[in-house]
């Protein structure tokens, strides 16, 4: 039995409410699974995740607070909660437990509010926990001077009622939200347009898709470093709730060489590298991080036995989405300027075809992220 007080992680998921019966079963499997993964990967066992209502709930996973930011960065969260779940409880177990928390994070001249709701049906009225939730507070606080502002509170206590038991907590940690990985299909991100890439990547693996990177580097193009190119791979392989996660190494100076030095097109070298490669290798398609372009110029153009869908996700997101993904993946702000001021104009990916073919089996090694 769960003892009263227990703290958990609440972990709110994001649109399996929208699916059929056994195709939200099977999300809400890959989501644990993929909680489990990434507690696990930063050394945080949990006992159990175990379904309450429309909640997931992971028990034993310790410092909670430590629990639920990790659990707040794998995909198919909306949010997730550091909790004490308060079992077979009552109205005043619920009221003596909100006033023990206010005294410890609610501040002198602060305001606070008291948000409750009920996914269950119980003999606990959600009205009368605000009420007197409210009321205890400020009795017990008076010295403090915190008042009440159910606009726009300072402090917001949240209690979910399910059942006789209820959650207690104060902070939501957002999440990226989509689908958990694996839900659709496997994708090819290419990272030849800097952090923009890197939110490409973002936004298909939100929509349940396991995008692996193909990587070009090299020592003569300064934007293609290749310890530079690496550390923005690794970002996206802390995302990643699959072990051994893979990515490909395309070495464009071997394109070069083949044109006596000549770097002016590298950029439709690398795409049309990719789009082989990916059509190869089984992809289900191409993702590049372009955020603008005229229709004609970023179409696919390459070897008529070459038929593969080709993704720009980024097209049309306005800079507040592409800032909302670059903190998702911790890229800063001005390094997303950047690339974005760089990132205007498409390589295209046409007219390369032989050299394609001719290198690209031998320019490409696959590594370990």
């Amino acid at each position: 039995m769960t003892k009263a007080g227990e703290s958990v992680v609440l972990v709110a998921s994001a649109e399996f409410i929208l699916k059929s019966s056994p195709v939200r079963r099977t999300l809400e499997q890959r989501l644990i699974d993929d909680l489990k993964f990434t507690l696990r990967r930063h050394g945080l066992e949990c006992s159990r995740v175990e379904k309450d209502a429309a909640r997931l709930v992971v028990f034993g996973s310790r410092p909670t607070e430590d629990a639920a930011a990790l659990c707040s960065k794998v995909f198919g969260v909306s949010y997730s909660a550091p909790a004490q779940l308060l079992m077979n409880t009552s109205i005043d177990a619920i009221i003596e437990k909100i006033t023990e928390v206010a005294l410890q994070r609610l501040p002198p001249g602060s305001s606070f509010a008291i948000r409750s709701r009920r996914s269950t049906p119980g003999t606990i009225s959600r009205h009368e926990v605000e009420l007197r939730g409210g009321s205890s507070i400020l009795g017990a606080m008076k010295d403090r001077a915190v008042k009440v502002d159910l606009e726009a509170p300072d402090v917001t206590f949240y209690v979910d009622l399910v059942g006789r038991d209820a959650y207690v907590y104060i902070e939501k940690l957002k999440g990226p939200g989509g689908l958990p990985l694996s839900a659709q299909w496997k994708m090819l991100a290419v990272l030849d347009r800097g952090p923009l890439s890197i939110l490409a990547a973002v936004a298909m693996m939100r929509r349940g898709s396991v995008v692996q990177l193909f990587i070009p580097v090299s020592d003569k193009l300064g934007t293609l470093c290749s310890s530079m190119q690496m550390a923005l791979a690794e970002r996206i392989s802390q995302l990643v709730t699959r072990p051994n996660y893979a990515a490909f190494v395309f070495d464009v100076d071997k394109f070069l060489d083949a044109e006596s030095g000549h770097v002016g097109g590298a950029g439709r070298l690398v795409r049309q590298a990719a789009v082989k490669f990916s059509s190869d290798n089984r992809f289900r398609g191409v993702v590049f991080g372009d955020i603008s372009g005229h229709l004609s110029d970023l179409s696919i153009v390459s070897s008529t036995d070459i038929q593969i869908p080709i993704f720009y996700p980024l097209l049309g997101l306005q800079p507040d989405d592409l800032t909302e993904l670059s903190r998702l993946v911790g890229i800063d702000e001005s390094d997303l300027l950047c690339s974005m001021d760089s990132g205007n104009q498409s390589p295209g990916l046409g007219g390369t075809e032989q050299l394609a073919e001719a290198f690209c089996s031998s320019a490409i090694r696959e590594v370990r992220l």
